[in-house]
C-alpha cells in the first residue's frame, strides 16, 4: 500500500510540473505578441514630435539671386527679359554703346565687314538696347552703327522702349549671313552692312553705319520696278491702315527726324519707308 501511495505522489508532482511549464509558455507568448504590436504601432505613427522633426529637417528653397546689369550684358541678343527679371534693374544701364570688341568683330568679319570693307572698325560702335517685341515682351536688341550716330541711336531706342513702341527683332545682319533681303523678310531691324544700294554699284549709307532700317517687312523699299522684301506686298499701298506702319504721325518717324535723320519715305524717286539716315558731321 505504501508503494502505491509513493507512486501516486510522484505522478501528481509530475502533473503539477507540466501544468506550471504550460502557463509560463503562454505568458511568454502573450508578452512577445504585445511587444510586436507595440513596435508596429510605434513605426506606423511617429507621433507629433517625430513628424515635426521630419518637416523641420527639410532644406528651405533658396531664392534666385536678382538679375544685374552685368548678367543682362552677358545674355545673347534676342533674349527675353521677364517682368520679374527687370524688377529692381535700372533699365537705363541696359542702353549703351561701346567699341567693337573682338568677340563682336568675330561675328562680323567676312560677313557684314567683308574683305573689301573701307569703313574702319574704329569708326563703328556696338549698341545694346531693350525693345518691346510684337509679343509685348521685353527683348534685348543689338546694332552696329557709326560712332557719329551712336548716342542718337541709344537715345532714340530708349525713348521707343519707354513708349512700348513695337519692334519685332533687332539682331546684327550677320545673323542672316549679311543678306539684306533675308533680314528684311524676317522683319529684322538693322544698321551696318558694307554693301551697295540694291540694284546699283553705289555704296549704301548702311556701308558706313549711318542708316538704319526699322520693321522693314511692314515698311518696304519701293521702286518703279517693284519692292523689297518680296513678302511685303500687303504693305506697299501706304493709303491703307495696318499695324507697324511708319508714317509722319508715327513716333519712330518723329524721334528720328528730331535727331536730325532723314526718312526714306519722303524721297521722291524711290520710297524707303523703313529707312532713316544721318550725315556724319
Amino acid at each position: 500500500m505504501r508503494k502505491h501511495t509513493t507512486l501516486l505522489a510522484l505522478l501528481l508532482a509530475l502533473l503539477l510540473a507540466l501544468t506550471a511549464c504550460g502557463g509560463s509558455a503562454a505568458e511568454d507568448t502573450s508578452s512577445t505578441d504585445g511587444s510586436a504590436e507595440t513596435s508596429a504601432a510605434s513605426s506606423a505613427d511617429p507621433g507629433p514630435e517625430t513628424a515635426d522633426a521630419s518637416v523641420s529637417s527639410q532644406p528651405e528653397a533658396e531664392e534666385e539671386p536678382a538679375l544685374t546689369a552685368a548678367d543682362v550684358y552677358n545674355m545673347d541678343a534676342g533674349a527675353i527679359l521677364t517682368a520679374e527679371q527687370l524688377d529692381g534693374l535700372d533699365t537705363g544701364e541696359l542702353f549703351f554703346y561701346e567699341e567693337i570688341s573682338d568677340q563682336v568683330f568675330s561675328r562680323m568679319d567676312g560677313v557684314s565687314f567683308g574683305a573689301d570693307c573701307t569703313t574702319a572698325r574704329e569708326d563703328l560702335r556696338y549698341v545694346r538696347v531693350l525693345h518691346t517685341g510684337f509679343d509685348g515682351e521685353t527683348h534685348i536688341g543689338e546694332l552696329v552703327v557709326n560712332v557719329a550716330i551712336a548716342e542718337d541711336i541709344v537715345e532714340i531706342f530708349q525713348s521707343l522702349y519707354e513708349a512700348a513702341y513695337p519692334i519685332e527683332k533687332m539682331l546684327l545682319i550677320d545673323e542672316y549671313s549679311g543678306d539684306d533681303e533675308l533680314s528684311m523678310e524676317d522683319n529684322n531691324t538693322s544698321c551696318f552692312n558694307f554693301r551697295a544700294v540694291s540694284g546699283t554699284d553705289h555704296l549704301s549709307q548702311h556701308a558706313y553705319g549711318l542708316a538704319i532700317d526699322v520693321n522693314p517687312l511692314y515698311n518696304p523699299y519701293i521702286t518703279a520696278s517693284g519692292y523689297e522684301p518680296y513678302n511685303a506686298g500687303d504693305y506697299v499701298d501706304r493709303t491703307l491702315d495696318f499695324d507697324y506702319k511708319i508714317d509722319e504721325t508715327d513716333l519712330c518717324y518723329q524721334l528720328f527726324t528730331q535727331h536730325g535723320f532723314t526718312w526714306g519715305g519722303s524721297w521722291s524717286s524711290v520710297k524707303d519707308y523703313q529707312h532713316f539716315q544721318k550725315a556724319a558731321e
